[in-house]
């Protein structure tokens, strides 16, 4: 079956040079992706609550879809049957796969606050991705559309909820949404302890490290200001500024999205 996998799976290893941030492929994308995002935005706006829950659990399948293929991608072409422990999928920017399977069994509370932490949160981690793409542009060709595709889906997401005014932006509910962020922030921590002591053990060989959420204790973040905070003052008081960052900069779009005209629920 192994064998099987990675026959198929050679099919989609297009190869290309790895492209540069900021460079022509970089913008190209990123325009086309952003403009689809906004484009499906203005649709879904114009439907009730229920039909925009249903749209995001169709999304959140879809996401877990591209990831499987991802996961099987990576661990037949790129790492040539070796798991590497980088690929887990557990990022801030993996999260709503997981809660939009999730939304439409959550009470109504549950929802406001899966809706509340990704329009901040989602919507911090797909743009900064866009702008930041390093981890995306591969050299192969699938890992850099499904990329693109990945974050285009999260961009989506958070502006139709905030759009359309189905997320708690008041303090109490950024505050909600803001102790889910922290204990994923926990869980992430936990998988990098976790698979340092596993590699430690046995070595890591082509597992290579994990660095969920960029929150590594172990690791140097790759991260735009807080490599230099790191560099001066340690991995652990970078690890708290970039925690702090995310939340700020969440926080601020929940106020954008709380004072700019939207569709109510």
């Amino acid at each position: 079956m192994t064998e099987g996998l990675a026959r198929i799976m050679e099919h989609f290893a297009w190869t290309m040079e790895t492209p540069p941030m900021f460079g022509e492929l970089h913008i190209f994308l990123a325009a086309l992706y952003i403009g689809a995002a906004i484009l499906l935005t203005r649709y879904a706006v114009r439907l009730s609550y229920e039909q925009r829950i249903k749209i995001f659990s169709y999304a959140g399948w879809v996401l877990l879809a591209s990831e499987i293929f991802k996961q099987i991608f990576v661990y037949q072409i790129v790492c040539g049957g070796a798991y590497n422990f980088w690929y887990i999928p557990f990022q801030l920017c993996s999260i709503p796969m997981y809660l939009c399977i999730l939304l439409p069994h959550l009470s109504e509370r549950g929802q406001k606050t899966v809706l509340t932490f990704m329009l901040g949160y989602t919507f911090v981690s797909a743009v900064a991705t866009f702008i930041f793409p390093e981890d995306i542009l591969r050299p192969y060709i699938v890992l850099t559309l499904h990329g693109f595709d990945w974050h285009a889906i999260l961009l989506f997401i958070s502006l139709t909820i905030g759009l359309s005014g189905m997320a708690d932006t008041s303090i109490k509910g950024f505050m909600r949404a803001t102790y889910l962020f922290l204990a994923l922030c926990a869980v992430a921590v936990g998988i990098n302890i976790v698979t340092e002591m596993y590699c430690s053990a046995s070595g890591c060989g082509m597992h290579g490290y994990a660095n969920m959420f960029y929150l590594s204790p172990y690791h140097t973040s790759n991260q735009p200001v807080v490599t230099s905070v790191e560099a001066s003052l340690g991995r652990i008081p970078a690890m708290f500024l970039y925690i702090t960052a995310v939340v700020t900069a969440s926080g601020l779009i929940n106020f954008v999205f709380s004072i700019i005209p939207n569709k109510t629920q």
